[in-house]
């Protein structure tokens, strides 16, 4: 079944947990919503825990290195990717949204169009909104199809105002590892049409067999010139609260229109969070492949799952990420799938409207969880369906 390392979890010591994903809800209810993980972390993390723990050492941070997070992950980009990387053209941010924040403000107006590729993770429909920007909805493909990008529906609804490609690869929540195709044909309209790409890419190393990550900035030095790449070690090692990421810059010009914004408007990083984010950089691939086979068999398991016990809920087979997205559609139910699985099934899952119109009638589950924990959540949306 796999790994101890992630079979051995303690509902009562996940209950005890202060993070959202086990806090927010009642103790009857087992949380599959949020993207944290509910396993153990990996020892490059407790190294850095390790560091700064036995001397309180909680001040000012100060690296030997210039940024050490940003030449792991250079490091790691050239090893995985034959992609090069300049390290004065990374930055270190709190979390992704920041980057994404600051280039709507940076290469926008309000009015202007930024393009999202629903169903999408919710806070980028917040950030187009809250911003007075207009969304230029650009949904994927039919489930059937495998949840394909629509370039040619695409390119029919860019207009003279659109200024933003805000690219989700890996897709949250489909579950898409894009194609060198659709990013060939994504780049070449962004070149075409002058459009800036900030590309949230924080589920790179969550890859399942048979797919493999582009970074979109790799492909073309005329895509890179214009692209901004966000990500994190967050998702992959688990460690959301402490608060680190980076944003590459394809060109200097980018990174100069950055550095046109206040500096204290970011704040400053988490000292750890940078720590363990260099220590996993370049010392936690051991742990990450024992992840993903662990993430790759719970995936298998749930889709024959939701075959067996789920009807009439569909479901394609994530080729990334630990997020499974369903299809309730034909539940006759008058909630939605999230609400009625709560109430009926006492288990917390994410409401599929959250992800855009093209996203109502589905719910999100989080699978990266143990094998028995999985198939509680699984067996009690069960039971909730045959009550219907």
């Amino acid at each position: 079944m796999g790994s101890s390392r992630f079979d051995d979890l303690s509902l009562d010591v996940l209950r005890t947990r202060q993070g959202a994903k086990w806090s927010r809800y009642d103790e009857d209810v087992l949380p599959a919503w949020v993207a944290d993980m509910d396993f153990m972390t990996s020892d490059p993390v407790k190294a850095a825990l390790a560091e700064f723990s036995p001397n309180d050492d909680y001040g000012y941070p100060w690296f030997r290195e210039e940024n050490p997070a940003a030449d792991a992950y250079v490091d790691l980009m050239a090893q995985r990717h034959d992609w090069t990387v300049a390290p004065d053209q990374v930055r270190l941010l709190a979390d992704v949204l920041q980057g994404i924040q600051a280039f709507i403000e940076l290469a926008s107006e309000p009015g202007d169009g930024i393009i999202v590729q629903t169903p999408i993770y919710p806070p980028f429909l917040a950030l187009v909104h809250e911003n007075d920007r207009r969304l230029v909805d650009n949904p994927l493909g039919s489930a059937a199809d495998g949840y394909p990008l629509d370039i040619e529906g695409l390119r029919a609804a860019v207009d003279d105002r659109t200024r933003i490609l805000l690219l989700c690869n890996p897709h949250n929540p489909s579950g898409r590892v894009f194609t060198r195709d659709e990013l060939e044909a994504l780049g070449t309209l962004a070149v075409e049409r002058d459009l800036l790409i900030v590309s949230d890419e924080i589920h790179q190393d969550l890859i399942y067999p048979g797919q493999a990550h582009i970074p979109i900035a790799s492909l073309r030095p005329d895509f890179a010139e214009r692209t901004v790449t966000l990500t994190s070690a967050t998702k992959s090692f688990n460690i959301a609260g402490l608060r680190c990421a980076i944003a590459v810059f394809g060109s200097e010009r980018l990174a100069e229109q950055f550095g046109t914004i206040p500096r204290f408007i970011f704040g400053g990083v988490n000292s750890v969070g940078v720590r363990a984010t260099a220590n996993v950089w370049r010392d936690g691939q051991s742990w990450l492949d024992e992840l993903v086979g662990y993430l790759d068999a719970n995936r298998v398991h749930l889709e024959k799952r939701v075959a067996q016990d789920l009807a009439p809920i569909t479901h394609v087979r994530p080729e990334a990420t630990f997020l499974a997205w369903l299809d309730c559609r034909a539940l006759d139910i008058e909630t939605s799938p999230a609400e009625f699985f709560l109430n009926q099934g006492r288990v917390a899952l994410n409401d599929g409207a959250d992800f855009g119109e093209h996203g109502v009638g589905f719910t999100r589950l989080n699978f990266a969880t143990s094998r028995t924990i999985l198939d509680e959540i699984i067996d009690r949306m069960a039971g909730a369906i045959e009550r219907i």
